[in-house]
């Protein structure tokens, strides 16, 4: 049994925009309800974020960012970017506490080898832009903090829309590998992540984008997966490897047009989970991200931690899909060009 703390502060359900907005906070409450009828606290632990100070989230947001965030959540109106991300009362606090929960999750790794934050994985907030439903990013911050005692960091997201804002807020970091699977077509949000984009700088090749089309199902999605991300890890050999769980990838999720199943991520987190033992000492960090089919959302997340945990996986069996979902030939044969392409740009040999 591997030691897994449970990053949680009810305070996290704060942070659930009104009206027919499709991020709420019903995704994290199902899945530690998911947690708790199975018993999976008995053998995880719970423990509750340290908040952090403005001057600590000021290492990856500017100043008059964060004053603009908190005068917006004085006010509790308008807008916190072009559309996506209206401004509530208390929206700062509750962005706050998030983000306070996946800097803890780097903390407790001093004790525990695996960390959970499902309450994390703001990926497109920018230095001094709210993004995509995000306001401060977690993830950014917390892998520039755990730079101080790990030497090399991989980021896998796999939520899917790509994670831009934390690319570019790390895109020039030599020390770390920023992976991200995700949908990719014309006009879908946020519009970047093709495989081209790989760092600048020091940081040039140290970021993987694996552009995926619609209707990618676990078959061509793991494909990619354990064609580039598995031997790039490998290469890297990172000791410290963090898992961005998003779940709109999900094949019922309402906004993007993947087709993975809950096999499919349990592959990929069992994958991932393997890595971290074979390079990290298994250190990893796993964070939440999207995900607005709800119910769905909730088990992915609660097979992921069962599996990270080690649990007794009869407890969870019922939360599984019955079966793979295959993709179409027209999406298998670009798939194969994508990864093609991504082995020559990355130099993996065939």
């Amino acid at each position: 049994m591997h030691k897994t703390a449970f990053v949680w502060d009810d305070r996290y359900l704060n942070y659930s925009f009104p009206g027919n907005h499709p991020f709420k906070s019903l995704r994290e409450a199902m899945t530690k309800k998911l947690l708790e009828e199975r018993g999976a606290f008995h053998e995880i632990d719970i423990q509750p974020p340290k908040i952090i100070s403005e001057e600590l989230l000021s290492l990856i947001h500017t100043k008059e960012y964060i004053e603009f965030i908190k005068r917006k959540s004085e006010e509790g109106s308008g807008l916190l970017d072009d559309g996506d991300t209206p401004a509530f009362k208390g929206i700062f606090e509750a962005a706050l506490v998030r983000v306070s929960g996946t800097v803890t999750a780097v903390e407790l790794l001093k004790s525990y080898d695996h960390t959970v934050n499902i309450g994390g994985g703001f990926h497109h907030a920018k230095r001094s832009q709210a993004s995509g439903f995000c306001v401060f990013n977690d993830v950014a911050l917390a892998i520039k903090l755990a730079e101080k005692s790990f030497k090399k960091i991989a980021l896998v997201d796999i939520d899917g829309h790509h994670g831009d804002g934390t690319q570019y807020l790390l895109y020039d970091d030599p020390n770390v590998l920023k992976v991200s699977l995700h949908m990719f077509h014309p006009r879908f949000f946020p519009g970047t992540g093709d495989e081209y984009e790989i760092g600048s700088g020091e940081g040039k090749g140290m970021t993987i984008n694996i552009p995926l089309p619609p209707g990618t199902g676990d078959d061509m999605y793991l494909y990619a997966f354990n064609e580039i991300v598995v031997p790039k890890i490998k290469e890297f050999k990172p000791d410290l490897i963090f898992l961005l769980n998003g779940g709109d990838s999900y094949y019922e999720d309402p906004i993007v047009e993947l087709k993975l199943s809950t096999k499919g991520y349990l592959e990929v987190v069992r994958t991932v989970h393997s890595l971290a033992h074979q390079f990290a000492n298994g250190k990893l960090v796993m964070t939440g991200g999207g995900g607005y089919n709800y119910e769905a959302t909730a088990r992915i997340w609660a097979l992921s931690i069962a599996e990270i945990a080690g649990l007794d996986f009869t407890e969870f069996e019922t939360l599984e899909d019955c079966c793979l979902i295959a993709s179409s030939e027209f999406v298998k044969k670009r798939v194969l060009e994508i990864v093609d392409k991504l082995k020559k740009i990355h130099g993996l040999s065939n």
